[in-house]
Order: structure tokens, then C-alpha cells, then sequence
């Protein structure tokens, strides 16, 4: 199996977690992951999801203290395919990482929205996580009554309002969601939570990304991790 993961170009930069944890769920379990992004080329996290940043808000994230031990694995951070060029056949799901820049770049995109609709109309898996799930909305139709979640508005303000007015987020991922007719819902803004409608997964925040890889690898192979007598 093969899944590709869009990350944005955005110097705003991506979450580190929502690459590195759905990286490692699924390679583990021997799927293919691929990178890509609307520019191609180089994708930049946030520091603040780098373990070893000195504010770091993810200090103790032993998966992303992982992967960047790995020269092999940062390299993939500089040569992301471009996604207009993708063969998207051949891949079994899409996921969508999140981080400030989604909101940037990958909401409203035409190019997200043409591969998004390319695993959709072939009944393949599509999931997003936290900012990511904006880019949902390049898609409406398809969501349009489907149950979602993503960052939540709360939490956007509450940044905003940390880092003060340089702080931009142009898009916030909980309203384009409500708006394109979707049926959001979340939890506390550091509570994980994921929700899986038929194979469309969304995580609400960086703290549902272990689950989230979880639930989209099950939506992936139809088994379920979970057994109830």
C-alpha cells in the first residue's frame, strides 16, 4: 500500500508531529509514504513542534525526536514532489498535514482540490489533520453533510491573541468546514479526537496524531485495531 502526504509550502511551515507520527504508524506496517506539496521542493516545520527547540511545545515527542536523528529522513523535507505532477493512481489513501502554513497555501488550491477529488471519485481513503482539514474545502461537495473535525476556531483566537496582530491565519479550518455544509464537531482544544465517516478521517489538533494515523490505516485496510467482546 501506498499513501502520499501533502505538506505545505508555506514558510509559515507545517507541525512536525502530523508528518512524523502518520510517517511512522504506516511504514512500520509496510506502506509506502511519498511527500508532496503545491510548489514542490521544500517544506519547513514549526519550531515550535521541533522537540529540541528551547520553546518547543512538543519537547517530549519521542517519534519526532526520531525522525529528525534521521539525515535520510530530513532530506525528504527539501525534495517534496510537486503535486500537479503527482501520478496520484498509484496510491492508496492521501493525507493532509496540518501546521499554520495549511491555511496559507492549501486553502482555497486548485491543485489540492483537483487530487483530494481524484481519491475521492475513485473511493480511496482521504484524511486530514488540525489546519489541514482546511483543505477540505476545496472539496464542499464531496463533504457537504459528512461529519468532520479539525483545529478549532477557539484555538485560532487564542493564538491570535498570544502572539499578537503578525500573527496571521487567513483561513480558520472550523469555519470553512461549517461553511462548506459539513457536520463539525471537536472537543477541548488539546483533547485528541479523530472521526472517521466511511474513509474520510479528520484529526482535530497535533494531539490526535498517533490515533488519527491509527483510524487511517484501519479506514485504509478495513481491519480495525480494536476487538469488542
Amino acid at each position: 500500500m501506498k499513501v502520499l502526504f501533502v505538506i505545505s509550502n508555506s514558510e509559515t511551515a507545517f507541525w512536525l508531529s502530523e508528518v512524523t507520527h502518520p510517517y511512522w504508524h504506516l511504514i512500520e506496517r509496510g506502506v509506502e509514504v511519498d511527500f508532496a506539496s503545491p510548489k514542490g521542493g521544500k517544506v519547513v516545520y514549526d519550531s515550535y513542534s521541533d522537540p529540541h527547540f528551547e520553546h518547543s511545545l512538543e519537547a517530549e515527542d519521542l517519534v519526532s525526536k526520531g525522525f529528525l536523528s534521521d539525515k535520510g529522513l530530513v532530506a525528504k523535507f527539501e525534495t517534496t514532489l510537486k503535486l500537479a505532477d503527482v501520478n496520484l493512481d498509484q496510491y492508496d489513501a492521501v493525507h493532509v498535514a496540518g501546521g499554520r502554513g495549511a491555511t496559507f497555501d492549501l486553502f482555497p488550491n486548485t491543485d489540492v482540490g483537483k487530487a483530494l477529488e481524484h481519491f475521492w471519485a475513485k473511493d480511496k481513503v482521504v484524511g486530514a489533520i488540525c489546519h489541514g482539514a482546511i483543505a477540505l474545502g476545496n472539496i464542499p461537495a464531496r463533504i457537504r453533510g459528512k461529519r468532520t473535525t479539525g483545529y478549532t476556531l477557539e484555538a485560532d483566537l487564542a493564538l491570535q491573541k498570544m502572539f499578537g496582530p503578525g500573527f496571521v491565519i487567513p483561513h480558520y479550518p472550523q469555519t470553512v468546514l461549517e461553511e462548506t455544509g459539513s457536520v463539525y464537531s471537536r472537543l477541548g482544544n488539546d483533547d485528541p479526537y479523530i472521526i472517521r465517516d466511511g474513509k474520510l478521517v479528520t484529526g482535530q489538533n497535533q494531539q490526535s496524531a498517533s490515533e488519527y494515523s491509527i483510524v487511517l490505516l484501519s479506514a485504509m485496510t478495513g481491519n480495525s485495531p480494536v476487538s469488542v467482546a
